[in-house]
């Protein structure tokens, strides 16, 4: 297997072809790569296909989630494509299916309704105000362009209204209704008696027979940490570092001032007027004109904007959109925008939304600092520029060299490199390289050290590399009784002491289901008890444990107590006797109480439908995983 994993995967070539697909991946996204014939598929549902593609997106916006959550704590095993590539195509068939049944339901978002939900989005909002260049750099950040983003909250948005329409056809009975009532508001009486551990972890003894015994018995679970010791040559950035010159930096300084000159943007506002049914082009077009002669005039586009503007987002703020940079709005608005001077109206201009009344509120472009104030960072980056290559070539010679020698002196010695010795570490340690669990990995890898290999040349970071052969292993050793005897005594202590716990809780259960009082046995046993009387689920006054427990053991039966026995986390046993259990009535609840509890079985009512709904377009859905 690691024969196979090492074969043609070496060398600058192998780079070229990574080139070669990131750049068309980063400019025009996944289809492109797919476009020239047809893309393969994933899965097929009733007919219509999931390419490898939409699936290779759902990974990766899958693992961007996990990242978000988790961060640097995160386990790499969690981003294995072969994990997450069941539920992500699982996620993409049932989005299928139910786009499917939004389609044939004629359930479409327009296009002013995506802008107006975008719009009101806090997240892009500043100042409670819509902002285009959060916005941007909201989706940046996510990893979004503003089309690919668009395209997933219309899915959403048409679920969503697709999930409205079937749950809000769901009604409740007046049977189900009591019932959802009686179980809610249930209440409950009953006992409990506390059974501590510690009563009788101060009396336990253990001797010395019943260590040996035990030790010798399970020697199995004291044994040490299995230990490693490696040698590893290490390849870093600041390795290939060079002097930067004066005149480099003042290049790239003239680079950067002819770039941000480049970086306009430019501020929006628009009038939108629809072309629907009941509004033709023409009139579309006749009152856009109207409205633009009453602005030439002297009526102000803010107050135009607010009156007629079909779009909710920006009307309320005077038809302002925020800035662009050329790519936030459709090409046809973009192009009529760059071609205006600051407080010029645009001609009338069709999109897909309808007809666009634009104006240039305004210009701007970055700061730049002067030469002086930026001559470190311009430093820094020219540096690393240049030294990123040279890394990136040290690190395939490497992995040439290190492939088939029988250590790391032959590939230092070629590369000029120093070979470095670690310490023993076990696999508790997370010092130095053991931060990273690929070193870690590889150091107790089997293979590697039974065969005498170098590992893999590991990527650490963009900047960090590091190869690594292990030079010793210490297995796991059986533990003498000495180290390990104050462990086995407390073992054999605390068995002992939840031994005589759940005997006496088996003792106060008999004596309970036999119709004793809880009161009157736990006194003679010298331990405590409580009562709860009308006791309700979301009691918060009784351990959850012991509220959970009671409203899970079974109705009392008039020739029967209804008795339990409960082991809480810290060993302590609760022996519990249920005394009487009344449903919740509807008419004795207040009214604001009836009416949460109408809602909330009435949501449980139209949740069930649209999973009823769902299995349902499942179960006859033609579907076909390749």
């Amino acid at each position: 297997m690691l024969q196979n994993i090492r074969n043609n995967i070496q060398g600058k070539a192998a780079k070229v072809i990574i080139a070669i697909i990131i750049v068309p991946f980063a400019l025009f996204g996944i289809d492109s790569l797919f476009n020239s014939s047809a893309p393969s598929s994933a899965a097929v549902v009733n007919g219509e296909k999931i390419s490898e593609a939409e699936l290779q997106q759902a990974i990766t916006l899958q693992k961007r989630r996990l990242l978000s959550m988790m961060g640097d704590q995160i386990d790499p095993a969690m981003l294995d494509d072969s994990i997450l590539r069941k539920p992500a195509l699982n996620t993409l068939i049932k989005q299928q299916l139910l786009l499917q049944a939004a389609k044939d339901e004629n359930i479409e978002i327009s296009a002013s309704q995506l802008n107006a939900t975008i719009a009101a989005m806090p997240q892009f909002q500043e100042d409670g105000r819509f902002s285009q260049e959060r916005y941007q750099q909201v989706l940046r950040l996510q990893g979004y362009n503003s089309s690919f983003f668009k395209q997933l909250l219309k899915s959403d948005l048409t679920i969503q209204q697709l999930s409205t329409a079937v749950a809000g056809s769901a009604f409740i009975s007046d049977a189900e209704l009591a019932r959802s009532v009686g179980l809610l508001y249930e209440s409950r009486d009953y006992h409990f008696i506390n059974i501590p551990l510690a009563m009788y972890t101060k009396d336990v003894s253990v001797s010395e027979d019943e260590i040996a015994a035990y030790y010798a018995a399970n020697a199995d679970a004291f044994l040490s940490e299995e230990q490693v010791r490696f040698s590893y040559i290490e390849l870093t950035e600041q390795q290939f570092y060079e002097p930067v010159s004066e005149d480099q930096v003042q290049a790239e300084y003239q680079r950067l001032v002819d770039t941000n000159n480049a970086q306009i943007e430019r501020e929006a506002a628009h009038i939108l007027i629809e072309i629907n049914d009941d509004r033709s082009r023409e009139d579309a077009s006749a009152q856009l004109q109207k409205i633009r002669d009453d602005i030439v005039a002297g009526a102000e586009f803010g107050d135009e904007a607010k009156k007629f503007s079909a779009d909710a987002g920006s009307a309320a703020n005077d038809g302002l959109l925020g800035f662009t940079s050329g790519e936030s709005f459709p090409t046809e608005f973009e192009e009529a925008l760059a071609n205006l001077k600051v407080g010029e109206l645009s001609p009338i201009v069709e999109t897909e939304a309808g007809l666009h009344l634009i104006k240039l509120v305004s210009v701007r472009k970055p700061e730049l600092p002067s030469v002086d104030e930026a001559r470190l960072e311009i430093t820094e980056r020219l540096r690393e520029q240049k030294a990123q290559p040279r890394l990136v070539g040290a690190v395939d010679t490497l992995k040439d060299l290190v492939f088939n020698a029988e250590s790391l002196a032959m590939p230092a010695k070629e590369m000029q490199l120093e070979v470095q010795q670690g310490d023993w570490l076990s696999k508790n340690s997370d010092n130095g390289l053991f931060a990273y669990p690929a070193v870690k990995q590889a150091a107790f890898n089997a293979e590697l050290r039974n065969q005498g290999l170098n590992s893999d040349v590991i990527e650490l970071s963009s900047e960090q590399y590091v190869v690594l052969h292990i030079e010793e292993y210490k297995a796991p050793q059986p533990k003498v009784l000495d180290d390990v005897r104050n462990d086995i005594q407390t073992i054999l202590s605390e068995n002992k002491a939840e031994a005589a716990a759940l005997a006496k809780a088996e003792e106060l259960q008999a004596a309970l289901s036999a119709g004793g009082r809880a009161e009157e046995i736990a006194k003679a046993q010298d331990l405590s008890w409580n009562g709860v009387i009308d006791g309700k689920r979301n009691d918060i006054s009784v351990d959850t444990a012991i509220r959970n427990q009671a409203f899970a053991m079974p109705r009392p039966q008039p020739s029967k107590a209804s008795v339990s026995t409960l082991r809480k986390n810290n060993g302590d046993r609760v022996v519990m006797q249920l005394l009487d259990v009344r449903y919740g009535d509807l008419a004795g609840l207040k009214q604001s109480t009836a009416l949460d509890a109408e809602t909330n079985a009435y949501r449980n009512k139209s949740s069930q439908e649209f999973s009823a709904y769902f299995n349902s377009l499942w179960e006859s859905a033609e579907i076909k995983i390749n």
